[in-house]
């Protein structure tokens, strides 16, 4: 239709005016690419990257076209006139190996425990290697997960569910993951972990690696199903509209995929736990994966709405992305920062005691703005804070 009745609704077209910064601008550039009225060019290429893939313009769509698949298709395009970049093919690599990261996971605990990150820090070292950028989305890593892949219920058992790793959580957010198993198997749930799971894909269908990416989500399909559970949960939103759009894309070998705000939103406490007040802001960031793909970010409102005496709030401007989408913060990174400015300013006048988000790039994203900015909010899932004040009743 190319209407523009989206053109409002998106971040990169908001920030620059240009038309080919919007979604209208690009299914142009992708048609001609497509019917070789263009080539492959640098500056081409450019614009289809700068794309956050966030779907806002899917959600306010009134011909329901599909943006998020021909920005997909487009970028594929690209790459059969234009080499991925060396470090985009390492990246790749890296993530459709757990074992890889699990091991890069221990050295990064490592170097932040055995304080060699401040010696780089306070070198200038990181800058001249061009990791400076990189290595401040990095957080404090928590210990490793749980070894076992079975962790049974506590009380009565509820059912029985597999919980999705993804591939950059394992190394990054092994304490959300292992707190999602704590709450789970507490509220009366066993917990299989698939050993053969992999990354979702996610971050190669935003390459425009769409071979790869189809090739992890059977590979996902199988483990997943193979676990004989009611359903997978997944904590990062990103994934979960991934597992979930494989899901619904139809296999004979599939189990439904919920993302755990959903899952916990919906599951009445034991009549053994009760949850204490917490009397502070929370605010909620609402990442564009749970919000356009999935439509549930009311799920993470109703979680938290749960705990006594929280005031739960939502972020100013949550319909546009905050520039943490997948790789995006390493590979359009000044776009990347601009996004991120308004939220910074957002939440320098509100002043919550802490920002929920339900999506691992958004808190990474948000988590190295805060701490430039020295602006003393926590950034967590809102499962650890719903753990947090689940407590055992009184006999």
């Amino acid at each position: 239709m190319l209407c523009g009745l989206c053109l409002p609704h998106c971040p990169t077209y908001r920030l620059t005016g240009d038309e080919n910064e919007s979604p209208r601008g690009r299914v142009s550039l992708m048609r001609a690419l497509a019917v070789g009225a263009l080539p492959a060019s640098e500056r081409l290429a450019t614009h289809l990257s700068r794309c956050l893939g966030c779907r806002a313009c899917e959600r306010v769509c009134p011909s329901n076209v599909q943006y998020g698949l021909l920005i997909e298709a487009g970028r594929a395009l690209v790459l059969t006139q234009r080499a991925a970049s060396g470090w985009t093919r390492i990246g790749l690599g890296l993530v459709a190996h757990p074992r890889l990261l699990k091991g890069i996971g221990a050295v990064l605990r490592l170097y932040q425990r055995s304080g060699l990150q401040h010696v780089a820090r306070a070198s200038g070292v990181l800058r001249l290697l061009r990791l400076e950028r990189m290595e401040s989305l990095l957080p404090t890593l928590p210990a490793r997960l749980p070894k076992q892949s079975f962790h049974p219920a506590r009380g009565v058992c509820r059912g029985r569910v597999a919980l999705f790793l993804g591939c950059v959580a394992r190394a990054l957010d092994a304490g959300t993951l292992a707190t999602a198993i704590h709450l789970l198997t507490r509220l009366g749930f066993e917990v299989v972990v698939p050993e053969n799971q992999s990354c979702c894909g996610a971050l190669h269908r935003e390459a425009g690696q769409l071979d790869q990416a189809q090739a992890l989500a059977r590979r996902n399909r199988v483990a997943l199903h193979a676990a004989g559970v009611d359903a997978v949960i997944s904590i990062a939103s990103g994934c979960g509209a991934v597992l979930a759009a494989g899901d619904a894309a139809g296999s004979g070998q599939s189990t439904r995929v919920v993302d755990i705000n959903q899952f916990l939103a919906e599951v009445a406490l034991p009549e053994t736990l009760t949850l204490a007040p917490l009397a502070m802001t929370i605010a909620v960031q609402d990442p564009c994966s749970l919000r356009n793909v999935l439509r549930a970010e009311q799920a993470v409102y109703a979680l938290l709405g749960r705990i006594p005496a929280a005031r739960v709030v939502p972020l100013a401007e949550n319909n546009l992305c905050c520039g943490g989408a997948g790789a995006y913060p390493l590979r359009q990174p000044a776009m990347a920062e601009q996004l991120r400015a308004s939220k910074l300013a957002h939440l320098e006048r509100l002043r919550p005691d802490v920002l929920a988000s339900a999506n691992l790039g958004c808190a990474l994203q948000l988590s190295a703005g805060l701490r430039a900015q020295k602006l003393d909010i926590e950034v967590v899932h809102p499962l650890v804070l719903f753990e947090r004040q689940l407590r055992d009743k009184m006999a």
